[in-house]
């Protein structure tokens, strides 16, 4: 494995700063998705209502202001400046936590501000990373950039809840949220140091964004509208985002509960989760490269939908097991999907039309997360908690099989050949979109901790 990160590594040469910002910035997020909650409910005696409504209004926050933050995201001089300001910001709300704690005066309206400034300003950092990507690598490196942004985001992921476990236990959360915004501080030493691919053509400069808001919202709605496979692309985002939160939502009650696995055993099937991810990253290109973006992405989002019934069949299967093989089937797939349906919206959208498109996308797929949490925590209790993992499972599935490349059109680059790799139109369609530099689609399926 250290062999394939290490050749990854060099295919994405030029993003090494990025990719350093961008994992400890997980890291970060991370320790704050622990801390947060942790402040509510034990220190200031929150309800399950209470620290429910903070999980939902954070992400709710991120869907409705992605639309306005996509236009911001467009509209910035530099990448580097929109980057470096909204890691800032970040790092200045979250900090507020740990003085208002060490000033006795931190209270839960407090946290609630906290969730939903810092929840934009994370959310304007991430689409702002989505659009940057193809502005440092040639198109035919998008893949290899694309898997190093997910390789990091995957060991942020491993790293962070250890670190955000050991330092509540050990300092307290409200200092916990302080380390988070250090670690932001520490990503703005990695986005001053971005230096964008010299254009070779004056002429394939993207013209400067104009017109009001309103405008350019409409614009940026025209622009998804006119590549039906981006709208198909996250609807099934959006599905398995749905499917995946509720099932995430009642993994831990399912597994203590009713399989009656212990802590340790659990623990493992996340350990798996994550190794199987950053493996999947290594051998993204390839995968890629072998079936074609075609086959890749009609097919990898059902077999993760797919992988979900795992869970509820736990009950009749040998449970640990079961579990180990869901985790491994539904972090392999998810991560090659989201890498392909990455470079395929780096490939399709303009770049200074990407910014809108990405916060259109994850303003569906973003709001997917809390609703179908609180759905199905109120559905598990009111039906039975086998019965709504499988209806969550059902609806994962049948969204994974909306993706589709049909009239896509021969745009895709193929990493580090250098060439275009065509992809025929099932229908016969017109091609959609051109060979822009653009970036990575608001696209995220992860079903026990959604990337804010």
């Amino acid at each position: 494995m250290t062999a394939g990160l290490e050749r990854l590594r060099h295919r994405a040469k030029g993003l090494g700063p990025l990719v350093a910002a961008h994992g400890i910035g997980v890291v970060g997020t991370e320790i704050t998705a622990l801390a947060l909650p942790t402040l509510a409910i034990l220190h200031l005696g929150a309800s399950p209502l209470v620290a429910s409504a903070l999980f939902a209004i954070e992400f709710g926050t991120q869907a409705l202001a992605s639309p306005v933050l996509g236009v911001f995201v467009d509209r910035a001089r530099t990448p580097r400046r929109l980057l470096v300001v909204g890691s800032l910001g970040y790092a200045a709300v979250v900090s507020t936590v740990p003085v208002a704690a060490l000033l006795d005066v931190l209270v839960i309206p407090l946290l609630a501000v906290v969730a939903v400034v810092a929840g934009g300003l994370g959310a304007l950092v991430t689409i702002g990373l989505q659009a940057t990507v193809p502005t440092l690598v040639p198109p035919q490196r998008l893949v290899a950039a694309n898997s190093a942004m997910a390789g990091a985001r995957s060991v942020g992921q491993v790293a962070g809840p250890a670190l955000a476990g050991w330092l509540v236990q050990v300092a307290g959360a409200a200092v916990a949220m302080g380390v988070d915004a250090a670690t932001r501080l520490v990503s703005v030493v990695g986005y001053a140091r971005l230096r964008p691919v010299a254009v070779a053509d004056p002429a394939s400069v993207p013209p400067a964004v104009v017109g009001g808001m309103v405008d350019q919202l409409r614009e940026g709605i025209a622009a998804l509208r006119h590549r039906p496979v981006l709208v198909r692309v996250a609807v099934t985002a959006a599905a398995l985002n749905f499917g995946g939160s509720a099932l995430g939502a009642l993994y831990l009650v399912f597994a203590y509960q009713h399989l009656h696995l212990s802590p340790g055993l659990v623990g493992i099937t996340y350990v798996v989760s994550s190794v199987v991810s950053i493996i999947a990253v290594t051998i993204a290109g390839r995968v890629i490269r072998t079936l074609g973006m075609a086959r890749v992405v009609p097919m990898f989002a059902p077999l993760a939908g797919a992988a979900l019934f795992l869970i509820p069949a736990a009950v009749v299967a040998p449970p640990f097991l079961t579990l180990v093989v869901y985790e491994a089937l539904f972090s392999f797939c998810a991560t090659i999907w989201f890498i392909a349906t990455t470079t395929l919206q780096q490939s399709l959208v303009p770049a200074h039309q990407l910014g809108r498109v990405i916060a259109l996308g994850r303003a569906a797929t973003t709001l997917a997360i809390p609703v179908g949490a609180l759905l199905g925590g109120a559905l598990a209790q009111w039906w039975g908690l086998t019965p709504t993992l499988i209806l969550f499972a059902t609806a994962a599935l049948l969204g994974g099989c909306v993706s589709g490349l049909r009239g896509v059109g021969p745009v895709l680059p193929v990493e580090d050949s250098g060439t275009i790799s065509p992809i025929d139109a099932a229908d016969g369609g017109p091609q959609v979109g051109t060979n822009a530099p653009s970036s990575k689609p608001a696209v995220d399926a992860t079903p026990r901790r959604p990337d804010s």
